[in-house]
Formats: structure tokens, sequence, C-alpha cells
């Protein structure tokens, strides 16, 4: 059971290192876009027409696509002052519980997302000038919170199956040396 819920996880990671590529691809459009802006309005031409709006499309991808990935690589924020200093069993517990939590937090997310897809599309939802559709991106979402909330179920069962907490001792870190 454990080789599989590593072979799952290390897939679930696969695929997410392939949605960040997306929010990479979304920043540096973003940054040209941005520069171009920038450069054209103070030589007084104007800039992009859509600019503010494709400016929330492009930040929606840019974070929510690097979620999952941050948390395969366990990179997240954590605050773990308190739970260091418990023992194995508690922290083990403590960093499962909240995993659960936020894993059915985020399906619920993603569920949400998933239902509002065909409501966006029908409404017609787009960017004012150049009528580029939002359900796209709902759909790129609701996909990526979904691979989040998988990610966060996969890393409560290795905990709570397998004991594999960065709150027991790991560290991605390098230990220091020894003195002697």
């Amino acid at each position: 059971m454990q080789k599989t819920t590593k072979k799952i996880l290390k897939i679930l990671e696969y695929i997410n290192l392939r949605a960040i590529w997306v929010s990479m691809a979304a920043l540096f459009i973003l940054m040209i876009m941005t520069s171009y802006n920038a450069i054209v309005r103070r030589a007084g031409i104007g800039g992009v027409a859509d600019s503010l709006d494709l400016t929330q499309l492009l930040m929606i991808l840019i974070i929510f696509c690097a979620l999952a990935f941050q948390e395969s690589k366990r990179g997240h924020i954590r605050v773990d002052m308190f739970v260091v200093m418990m023992p194995k069993l508690a922290s083990k517990l403590v960093d499962g519980f909240f995993n659960l939590i936020s894993a059915g937090i985020l399906g619920i997310f993603a569920y949400a997302y998933y239902d509002s897809i065909a409501g966006s599309r029908r409404s017609g939802a787009a960017t004012q000038v150049y009528r580029i559709p939002e359900w796209p991106f709902v759909i790129v979402v609701s996909i990526v919170i979904a691979l989040f909330a998988l990610t966060m179920l996969f890393n409560t069962i290795d905990i709570f199956l397998y004991g594999d907490s960065l709150t027991e001792g790991e560290s991605d870190a390098e230990p220091d040396a020894e003195e002697t």
C-alpha cells in the first residue's frame, strides 16, 4: 500500500509540475504585457485595451496553477513553531488533521469551480474588448484545485499510515555538521 501511495504522489507531482508551466507562461505573458503598457503609455500611445481584465485572468492562472506544485514539494507556508515541539504522535496527528481539513475544503472549492463552468459559459462572461471567454480559465482552475486537493489527501494518507511528515524531524535543509 505504501508503494501505491508513493506512486500516486509521484504521478500527482508529475502532473503538478506540468501545471506550474501554465503558471510560468501566464507570468511571462503578464510581464510582457505590463512592460509593453508601461513603455507605450509613457510614450503617450495608449496600451493594451483589455489589460485589466487580462491581468485578472492571468493572475488566477499564476496563483492556482502553482499551489498544487508547492504542496507536492512541501514548499507551502507552514507555522510549525509548536508542532515541532510536540511528541511524534501528536505532531503526526496535528499535521495529518490539518492536511485532511485542507483537502476537504479544497475539494469543495474544486466542486464549486466545476459547477460554475456551465454558468460561466452560458452567461458569456468574457473580457470587455477582446471578448476572451472566462470559462476556459475556470476549467483550468477547477482542475488544478482538484489536483491540489488530491495532493493534500494523499499527503494525509502518507502521514497517517507511514508517518512521512516534515514535523517529525525531517527537513529539506541539510543537517548541520557535527562538532568535533
